[in-house]
């Protein structure tokens, strides 16, 4: 029986149609589905007041999908306009009430108009954002519009989003606009603004995070509940409006891939002994920490086996259905891996929510701008943070990548301001997850990073052995070494190996001859199954040899684009038995 048939049991925050189980209301309404849509060719919507004279040729687009997209209905792949307006009317049912619409993501400058009034600008396609409605609406029908600007700079954080008219070597179609859920929400005036909870299995604690729109002290009510909804917390604390809580716990029952356990908390807000705000969320304890160069997840010595998740679909290109996640995740744990590194974007919360239900570990990855600059600093120490706090309760992410193969930070080796830089950006990052693995430039020339990570593409064992084994007894006696051979060394400039954990974090990214005439892989191609199984398997058996290779990520889940080098196709079909690849993985303990 393949792996992935275990028993689910959502959580009380989960409802269906709902984006974000760790932040459940349930007096929300879902703005998903038509909006008006425009193309701003010349950028002119602004001297023409679209944001109270909407063009009447208008498209309707089917949010929360890119107009690139299929799904969308619109679906131009090969379109490429730097700013687009959008307008939906919306009811609103009270002025006694806070009606707040909340944004999961929108790619990349926004500008929100209400009623034809600016009132806000966010910058960054790859965190979420809110838009109190309440000083500028009337009761009934009001108008929501968006413009939104979308370039193809360089310096402007895009990962794996191409920069030039079609798709090329590993970047792919874009994602402009409205890329996640819209949904609004009807609040009381003194309600919970923002939580976070981080759930310790080793020392058995809860910590939680709020802020609150109170202008004064107010009760908050916490309560945990187990699978089996025996309470295991029911308290009550005064806060202030932005105020830490810890809880400890007799007993827990820890987290991890083969106990995917989580814990449902209700929050109560009560002012005057009134209940005024009530959010369902969840949690799972966890702990990790590196140790004697392992690896450490509740305490148990825990090997990786991660697969590179790029994230791309057919239909929906990175902004997938809940069906096309649960899917992709189930592949993953029949092929053998337990977990996954999500290349170059930010998941949505519905898709953090399955990979906390399922028990899937995950390095996030900071999607990379493409050049160096002031400004591109400047939005990564803005965005970044944000990137990171915004899913700092899920049990699932135990590392954060902040750059990737020194993408937007190409002289990284011999630059000491842009080591420097990595270095801040690691401290800022590491500030906010203590208790997590910072991964500072994932694939070579690191500075200050809590695992050393490497990514080689060769073929065969002996050339992998020819590099590898050489270049890791070298760092281990103090030295720099290639990690690709001739190309790319472990460390920037003066930095040095400090006894980290090492992963192998890029590797395979085997394509077939039959798909070579329409795409590439890495390496040569193979001609088929057999010849597949036999490289990857030397591959793996380099790595099983190297006793201080402690997890590896191979490339790839699926096919993306041009880029034919998965283990599944685009519409997700296996190119290799599953249950060979999952022998293949098993013998990694």
């Amino acid at each position: 029986m393949l792996e992935a048939i275990r028993k689910i049991t959502h959580t009380k925050s989960y409802h269906k149609g709902h984006p974000n189980p760790q932040c459940y209301r349930d007096n929300y309404v879902s703005l998903n589905g038509e909006w008006k849509f425009v193309f701003d060719e010349n950028d002119e919507g602004l001297e023409k007041h679209y944001e109270t004279n909407f063009p009447e040729d208008y498209l309707l687009i089917n949010v929360p999908y890119p107009y690139q997209s299929v799904a969308s209905k619109i679906n131009l792949p090969d379109k490429q306009c730097d700013v687009i307006w959008y307008e939906k009317e919306i009811n609103i049912k009270s002025l006694e009430k806070v009606n707040r619409i909340t944004f999961l993501g929108v790619d990349y400058k926004t500008t929100v108009f209400v009623n034809g009034k600016k009132v806000l600008f966010h910058e960054g396609g790859y965190n979420a954002f809110t838009v109190d409605l309440t000083p500028h609406v009337n009761l009934g029908i009001n108008k929501v519009t968006l413009r939104v600007e979308d370039t193809m700079r360089i310096d402007q954080i895009r990962g794996k989003q191409r920069w030039r008219k079609h798709s090329f070597t590993c970047f792919y179609t874009e994602t402009s606009g409205i890329v996640r859920d819209v949904y609004l929400e009807e609040l009381n005036k003194t309600h919970i603004d923002k939580f976070t909870l981080k759930a310790d299995s080793k020392n058995k604690t809860l910590k939680l995070n709020v802020k609150t729109t109170a202008d004064d002290k107010v009760q908050l009510k916490v309560k945990v509940s187990d699978k089996e909804d025996k309470e295991v917390v029911n308290k009550v604390f005064e806060i202030n409006p932005v105020d830490e809580i810890l809880i400890t716990f007799d007993d827990i029952n820890a987290w991890s891939f083969n106990n995917p356990y989580l814990y449902d908390v209700l929050l109560e807000l009560i002012k005057n002994d009134e209940v005024c705000d009530k959010v369902l969320t969840y949690v799972g304890f966890t702990h990790v920490h590196a140790e004697n160069k392992r690896i450490y997840i509740n305490g148990e010595d825990t090997y990786l086996k991660l697969v590179l998740d790029q994230g791309y679909y057919l239909d929906t290109l990175t902004t997938p259905t809940e069906e096309e996640i649960i899917k992709d995740i189930e592949l993953m744990i029949d092929a053998g891996f337990n977990g996954l590194r999500i290349h170059e974007k930010i998941a949505s919360p519905i898709a953090y929510y399955y990979l906390d239900l399922y028990g899937l570990y995950v390095w996030q990855e900071c999607p990379s701008a493409h050049g160096y600059s002031y400004d591109v600093n400047r939005q990564f120490y803005k965005q970044m943070p944000l990137m990171v706090e915004e899913h700092l309760s899920h049990p699932c992410i135990i590392a954060y990548v902040l750059f990737n193969e020194s993408w937007g930070i190409n002289e990284i080796r011999e630059s000491k301001e842009i080591q420097e830089f990595t270095v801040e950006m690691y401290h800022l990052i590491k500030k906010i997850v203590d208790d997590r693995f910072v991964i500072s430039n994932d694939g070579w020339e690191h500075t200050v990073s809590d695992l050393i990570t490497f990514h080689n593409y060769s073929d065969t064992y002996e050339e992998l052995f020819d590099t590898l084994d050489s270049g890791i007894k070298k760092i281990k006696n103090g030295e720099n070494a290639y990690c690709i051979k001739d190309f790319k060394k472990f460390f920037a400039g003066d930095y040095r190996y400090q006894n980290q954990p090492l992963i192998f974090s890029e590797f395979a990214g085997i394509a077939f001859d039959k798909d070579t005439e329409t795409g590439w892989g890495y390496g040569k191609s193979v001609k088929d199954e057999e010849a597949f199984l036999k490289r990857y398997g030397d591959q793996l058996r380099f790595i099983y040899e190297q006793k201080d290779i402690r997890g590896f990520c191979m490339t790839q889940l699926t096919d993306v684009h041009q880029e034919k080098n998965g283990v599944f196709t685009e519409d997700r079909r296996p190119k290799i038995p599953l249950d060979k690849l999952f022998e293949l993985h098993n013998k990694f303990k």
